[in-house]
Order: structure tokens, then C-alpha cells, then sequence
């Protein structure tokens, strides 16, 4: 046994050491993306945030999409338009002014006045939709039912192409929502024994916790990060398994060439002499 017997054993530890390191590389080699990082792993190139899955599929090469069921942190509220609140502020004489501008060349507002390329709108306010007898609506005008509430005109005069498909008024619309109201407020001074205004929308505070509304189901994350933790004390635990193997082994296998080693020595230590 002589120089071909070392040349096994150093072949066998080197054996070892290369199945160490393979086993150490082994996790970011099933689990790593390969992508370079970056300073912030959670915005994107341009500095937009990213998706928890995004972030997932940056860091990790193999994952299960988390469905988006919504997060759980304070959703910005959608603004909404208080139609009451604008209403109590509103400005007749300004209505009347945007109206002279705006509706006067096809409407007429005074009682008795004729029709116009549109109709009289004297005691339009709660009226149906298509009141007047003497005037030809369009098809979709008398199709429509229900009357003249203060929440239709202000969407009528917005929109009125979007508030009623096929309707032959071809006028853009009162974008801003202090102007509708003004107009809207001259209609109901226009109009006898008018409707009350609706009561504006009740104040909320964020004491009471409902200016900011947070998403009540957080299963899905919840459940998704049970998953996270169990998968990590898995492979920590798999990790632990593999460096207990590989000690052993390592042990087992320098025994071996120690042993080795020391039957080579007796079995040349004659020949010295």
C-alpha cells in the first residue's frame, strides 16, 4: 500500500470537500433568481412600488403566486361629491349667469315662455323627465322614466351624453361641481314649490376610524406568510439534517485516512531498517 493508497485518500477528502460546498450552494441554487439587487427591493426601476409577488419573484426563483385578496394596510378613500353640501353654498345669481351663457341659447326658463331647440325648463325641478306635452323629446328622453331629483340633474348636467346614451342634446356637460350647483339652484328658484335641497353628507373624523377604511379579510396574507415560515423552518431544519450528514461523514472519513495512514506507516517502518 504505498503511493497510489495516499492518492486515494486525498482524492476521498477532496471528494468531501467538493460535496460540502455543493451542499452549501445547493439552497440559493434552487431558491435564488439570479437577478443582481438593487439598493431598494421593493420599488421597481422607475421607483414604483412592487406587488408582494413581484418582490417574491425577485428575490426567489421558485414560489407560489400569492392571490391579491387585497391589502391590509389604510385604502385611500374615493373622493365623493357632496350634492347637498354644494347646494346649501350655491349661488343663484351665478347659476343665473352660467345659465344665460351656457343653456339660454336653446332653453327658455320663464313661465309661459315657449320652447327653444330645447324645452321650457319653468318647474323642471321634480318634474318627469319628459313633462311638457307641447315639446317632441327624443326616443331615449321619453324611454326614461322617474323625475327630475336634484341627484339626476346633477348628473344630467355633467354629462348628458354618459347619463343618457341617444339622448340628441349635444352639450358637453358643467365640469366643475360649484358651477353645476350655481345652475341647478337658479333651476329650483325657477321652479314653484321646489323640493327641499338634500341634507349634505354627515361629517365623518378619523377618530371614528372610518375616514381611512382598512380591508377586513387578511386570510390570504395571513395564511400566505404561515406558509413563508413554514417553509423556512423546513429548510432550516433539511440544512441542519445535511451539515449533521456531512459531519459524520467528514469524521468517518478522516478516521479512515488516519487509520490508513497509520497501517501504511507500520507496514514501511522494517523496510527503513
Amino acid at each position: 500500500m504505498g503511493e497510489m493508497t495516499l492518492n486515494k485518500i486525498f482524492g476521498a477528502g477532496l471528494a468531501v470537500v467538493l460535496v460540502i460546498l455543493g451542499l452549501l450552494q445547493l439552497p440559493s441554487l434552487l431558491f435564488a433568481s439570479g437577478a443582481e439587487g438593487h439598493h431598494d427591493d421593493h420599488h421597481g426601476e422607475h421607483g414604483e412600488p412592487l406587488s408582494l409577488n413581484e418582490q417574491i419573484a425577485a428575490t426567489y426563483a421558485y414560489y407560489i403566486p400569492i392571490a391579491d385578496g387585497g391589502s391590509a394596510g389604510p385604502v385611500e378613500p374615493e373622493e365623493v361629491f357632496d350634492l347637498g353640501a354644494a347646494l346649501a353654498s350655491a349661488d343663484v345669481s351665478r347659476g343665473q349667469s352660467s345659465f344665460q351663457q351656457k343653456c339660454a341659447s336653446c332653453h327658455s326658463i320663464e313661465a309661459g315662455a315657449g320652447n327653444g331647440i330645447g324645452p321650457n325648463l319653468y318647474n323642471v325641478v321634480g318634474a318627469e323627465k319628459h313633462h311638457l306635452d307641447d315639446f317632441r323629446y327624443s326616443g331615449a328622453m321619453m324611454a326614461a322614466e322617474g323625475s327630475w331629483t336634484y341627484a339626476d340633474l346633477n348628473d344630467w348636467l355633467k354629462s348628458p351624453s354618459s347619463y343618457m346614451s341617444g339622448t340628441s342634446m349635444g352639450f358637453a356637460g358643467l365640469n366643475r361641481d360649484g358651477e353645476r350647483a350655481n345652475v341647478i339652484a337658479y333651476l329650483a328658484s325657477k321652479t314653484e314649490g321646489a323640493p327641499a335641497f338634500p341634507a349634505p353628507l354627515p361629517e365623518v373624523t378619523e377618530e371614528e376610524g372610518e375616514l381611512v377604511p382598512e380591508v377586513e379579510d387578511t386570510s390570504l396574507l395571513e395564511e400566505a406568510g404561515d406558509t413563508a415560515e413554514t417553509m423556512i423552518e423546513d429548510a432550516g431544519d433539511s440544512l441542519e439534517d445535511v451539515s449533521e450528514t456531512v459531519e459524520d461523514t467528514v469524521d468517518e472519513t478522516v478516521e479512515e485516512a488516519s487509520e490508513l495512514v497509520d497501517d501504511h506507516a507500520e507496514t514501511h517502518e522494517g523496510d527503513e531498517h
